[in-house]
């Protein structure tokens, strides 16, 4: 807009030095016309930044002209003056020519206003519609972009709505979750609820206990009593016979006299034995036959594997067990044994007490002789097992003891070793034994009925060489069956299991 607009302050200086150029009168001449246009005089104007020149007219060498009007010879009004009236009449001259010129500056300055009205209302035409078009064009793209927007958003909803779909699901997956959880969390403080019931019967049972040991050990205290008592009537009576042997040795007549009596009982015992020799050799047979266990009967030189009579504890009648005499040196006492399934071991508290089955065969001899037997002395266990592809590995325990009935025949073990296994799966050291009528196990469960037979179940535990027997084929995912943990597994059913005893110093 500047520049055009210069250019019209240009073109109208020029206009205006052309037309404010004298109109000379006379002949004209080149001289004269040189000398007046040295004479002429420079006007220069600033406008903002531009400068513009113009020549001013100069009236010196105009003639005058004749007024076609009056008719008669007059001077023009720019005429020089003469020579009086220069200064005055140049003056007036300067003013003529003032007047003029303001005359057509404001002629120029309309028309240059009617000029620049109409061109700047077509500029701004312009501008209106460039700017509109412009407009129009950051509106389209706006548009444009508002529809990208809008699809993005859109976009953008459906994932939002899709993801807080997803959200709603896991949401209500969790709330399923957290009802399981409060489920199993209100079963949990059941089951606390009863752990705690069974370790106040628990405590109730160990306060018994204590009770019943403190009477043991009372007992055993009268017993040592007793013993000390007899020892020292022992020693008394030993003291009195190395008296009497000290005076016999003193009187050999006496001792005579004692050799006579003894040679007279000694034919009366002959005249005896000649009078009724199938009775004495039935009563020494017998008295020769009274063994503890087998281990006795391997050392009195019976070294064959078979059913034998032993005689335990206080019992006047024997009991039938069967004695290995051949594995790792021999002389076992087998108390338990499972060969083929033909005895039912699923048995009550007392048939587990007194023993069930036959000793040639499957049986167990019984808890309260296993009890009485590992009483008289420190006794290893051994268990030899098969399973149905052959493998036969054993387990061997330096020390086994069973407590009596009171204390539920509990377990006494240490020591483990054997290829059934780096660990031991035999209840730990101190478990009940426990029955479907006798439920001494640490579990709320009863073991006996779902492991079913008798055994040390503990909290079910890692063995049962009483459960249930399966043949080859069905033995596999049986849990309530002949098992031994560290062996095959917690489901795998055993073809053949053997207990037995033996002295640890044999």
């Amino acid at each position: 807009m500047r520049l055009v607009a210069h250019r019209q302050w240009l073109a109208l200086l020029l206009l205006l030095s052309e037309v404010s150029a004298p109109v000379c009168c006379g002949n004209g001449s080149g001289q004269r016309r040189g000398q007046g246009e040295r004479r002429r005089k420079l006007h220069r104007v600033q406008h903002g930044q531009c400068s513009y020149t113009f020549i001013l007219p100069e009236m010196d060498s105009c003639r005058t002209r004749m007024d076609p009007y009056k008719g008669g010879k007059v001077v023009q009004r720019d005429a020089p003056p003469g020579e009086g009236e220069w200064p005055t009449q140049r003056l007036q001259h300067l003013e003529t020519a003032m007047e003029n010129n303001t005359q057509w500056l404001q002629k120029l300055e309309t028309y240059i206003q009617e000029n620049m009205k109409s061109k700047v209302v077509h500029t701004q035409a312009n501008v209106v519609h460039n700017q509109t078009a412009t407009m129009l064009e950051i509106g389209t793209n706006l548009l444009t972009q508002t529809a990208e927007q809008t699809k993005k958003l859109n976009v953008v909803e459906a994932k939002v709505m899709n993801q807080t779909s997803r959200l709603e699901i896991q949401l209500l997956e969790h709330s399923l979750s957290t009802n399981k959880l409060e489920k199993e969390l209100l079963l949990q403080i059941t089951e606390i609820s009863k752990l705690r019931e069974k370790n106040s019967r628990l405590e109730s049972k160990v306060l018994v206990l204590e009770t019943q040991q403190r009477t043991e050990l009372e007992d055993i205290r009268e017993e040592k009593e007793r013993l000390q008592d007899l020892v020292g009537r022992q020693s008394a009576a030993i003291t009195a016979l190395e008296r009497q042997l000290r005076t016999a040795s003193s009187n050999s007549s006496a001792l005579q006299k004692q050799q006579q009596q003894l040679m007279k009982s000694i034919h009366a015992l002959i005249s005896l034995v000649s009078a009724g020799t199938g009775k004495h050799e039935c009563v020494q047979t017998h008295i020769e036959r009274k063994f503890r266990d087998c281990a006795e009967a391997y050392r009195s030189g019976l070294n064959t594997s078979g059913v034998y009579h032993i005689y335990v504890g206080d019992m006047m009648e024997p009991t039938k067990v069967f004695c290995d005499m051949e594995t790792s040196g021999g002389g076992w006492t087998v108390f338990q044994r499972r060969i083929n399934g033909t005895v039912d071991f699923q048995r009550s508290w007392k048939e587990y007490k007194m023993g069930f089955g036959d000793p040639d065969g499957e049986h167990w001899v019984g808890n309260e002789v296993v009890h009485l037997i590992t009483r008289q002395t420190q006794y290893s266990l051994r268990v030899e097992l098969k399973d149905w592809e052959g493998n036969a590995p054993y387990s061997l325990y330096d020390t086994f003891q069973l407590a009596n009935e009171k204390q539920q025949y509990r377990l006494l073990l240490r020591g483990y070793s054997g290829t059934a296994g780096q660990q031991s799966s035999l209840a730990s050291h101190g478990t009940s034994f426990s029955t479907r009528d006798s439920d001494n196990d640490n579990c709320l469960c009863k073991c006996a009925l779902m492991l079913t037979g008798g055994w040390w179940f503990d909290a079910c535990g890692l063995s049962n060489l009483n459960g249930m027997y399966y043949t080859v084929g069905h033995n596999i995912r049986k849990l309530n069956g002949i098992k031994w943990h560290h062996f095959r597994g917690p489901s795998y059913s055993l073809k053949s299991t053997t207990m037995m005893i033996r002295p640890t110093d044999f």
